[in-house]
């Protein structure tokens, strides 16, 4: 019976040919495009899982900022990284889907909605200025041209910089001036074309003030137009909601179901902390479970203490399957408004020293300190000074950065902050540096081996345009 319906399979499939044999298995009522609303969505998630992924957040970003340490694994802090797969993640997943996004309205040019082409554009410029922080040079003009062009250039940082700045721009005016209902799909701002707004602005000025020192007078012009029309309260703060109730929608890092003992915080961390007194200590780290103090491990220490006997872990809120994934808070802006005006920019009616308490309230706010009297004793014992504006902004900022790893990091090469008083706040690995070309801290990461054999020759250039595919490189805005 089996070899009678095998050949009449079989004969069926040469009296069709292929392509009926094709429609015949083909769901009519079903489509065989993703929708633009699954793309936007997908991409969001997509996105934020890398940016807290627990190797790319945690090994990476949280132990080069200094805020956490390896406990089973304690070659990262010591700047030896064994996954490169940012860029390929960063490329091949959100990116791709937001490039569909166009390419699926190429496709159907009567399905067209402007504003969601628009949020797919800023989302790119988000993930796409992460990469060219991290890597300097990268392929953006030619980028995700997939089969068209498997080999793209690689544009300058400084290049990408502006373009991204361009393109914010010309979002915002698209989201001002063209009407085309809702944006569906989106999840981080739920579709509210103002918050979008607000994003791109906020974008902008993050993007110009890491620039500030390079080109000051190109900064000063974005953050001052754009500070005018961006995030205002901790409630707009943008991130992405995980949520613990279900399994596929968790923060990547939680400890829903195991313990976790991968990390402990920092003595970097943990003793400024308690020297300043500051009410988020018990939020970003735990007690020592077996004496009840805050103990955090000295950074690029090489033991390894897979229990973590004698050491703290981080907080709650760094396991919570439903915290949250920030892209970009109300916080992080109020401190560049506070650079700003001490840089002389102009942001508004309100000092210098009124925005760096606004500021740090702000970060108090979002990890749940709400207490006036507590902020108010806080801010008098941290108080700004505007002869040393770049170490107490600094500081400040790092401290209310946490668990955004890649940024902090970031900010800490544009920075080179030290405490207030002026003494050293970051320290080099104490066992040594593993990369014989850094020995503070790295200031980019290597282009991956993939793309290095898979583009060799444009990869190959590149390198040679930064001065080598090293991580002592400084990228083209860290000049201090």
């Amino acid at each position: 019976m089996k070899n009678k319906l095998f050949f009449l399979l079989t004969a069926l499939m040469a009296f069709t040919g292929c392509d009926n044999f094709e429609s015949l298995n083909t769901d009519p009522s079903r489509s065989s495009e993703t929708q633009p609303e699954f793309l936007l969505s997908n991409a969001e998630k997509r996105a934020s899982d890398l940016m807290y992924d627990t190797y790319f957040n945690g090994r990476i970003g949280m132990e080069l900022s200094q805020y956490w340490m390896g406990t089973d694994k304690t070659s990262d802090g010591r700047f030896l990284f064994t996954n490169d797969g940012l860029w390929a993640g960063l490329y091949a997943g959100p990116l791709m889907d937001l490039k569909e996004i166009q390419n699926y309205y190429d496709r159907h040019p009567s399905e067209t909605s402007p504003h969601t082409i628009a949020v797919a554009e800023i989302l790119k410029a988000w993930i796409f200025h992460i990469l060219t922080d991290v890597y300097i040079d990268i392929p953006y003009t030619q980028a995700l041209q997939g089969e068209d062009i498997p080999q793209p250039v690689f544009d300058k940082g400084r290049d990408v910089y502006a373009a991204l700045l361009a393109s914010l721009k010309t979002q915002i005016d698209v989201l001002s001036g063209t009407p085309s209902g809702v944006v569906r799909g989106d999840v981080i701002a739920k579709g509210d074309v103002q918050q979008w707004i607000r994003i791109a602005n906020a974008l902008r000025m993050r993007i110009a003030m890491r620039m500030a020192d390079a080109q000051p007078a190109e900064a000063k012009a974005v953050i001052e137009d754009a500070v005018k029309n961006t995030l205002m309260n901790v409630g707009q703060d943008v991130y992405f909601p995980y949520n613990v109730a279900t399994t596929t929608n968790r923060f990547p890092y939680n400890d829903v179901e195991r313990p976790l003992v991968e990390f402990a915080v920092t003595s970097t961390l943990v003793d400024y902390l308690q020297s300043v007194e500051d009410p988020r200590l018990p939020i970003f780290a735990r007690p020592d479970d077996t004496n009840g103090k805050y103990i955090g491990k000295v950074y690029g220490t090489e033991a390894n203490l897979p229990t973590m006997i004698g050491l703290s872990k981080p907080g709650v809120i760094a396991y919570s399957g439903s915290a949250k994934g920030y892209m970009i808070t109300y916080a992080e802006i109020a401190f560049i408004k506070a650079e700003a005006a001490a840089r002389g920019m102009s942001v508004g009616s309100a000092a210098a020293e009124d925005l760096y308490k606004e500021a740090v309230t702000a970060s108090m706010t979002q990890w749940g300190i709400t207490d006036a009297k507590a902020v108010e004793t806080y801010l008098a014992a941290v108080p700004y000074k505007a002869g040393d504006w770049k170490n107490v902004i600094g500081t400040q900022k790092w401290i209310a950065m946490y668990m955004q790893g890649i940024q902090s990091w970031l900010e800490r090469l544009r920075l080179d902050t030290k405490k207030p008083d002026g003494s050293v706040l970051f320290i080099p690995p104490a066992s040594g540096s593993l990369d014989p070309d850094v020995t503070d801290v790295p200031k980019r990461l290597k282009y991956p081996n993939n793309t290095r054999a898979s583009n060799a020759r444009n990869s190959e250039e590149a390198a040679k345009n930064i001065g080598g595919d090293t991580q002592a490189v400084k990228n083209w805005w860290d000049i201090r």
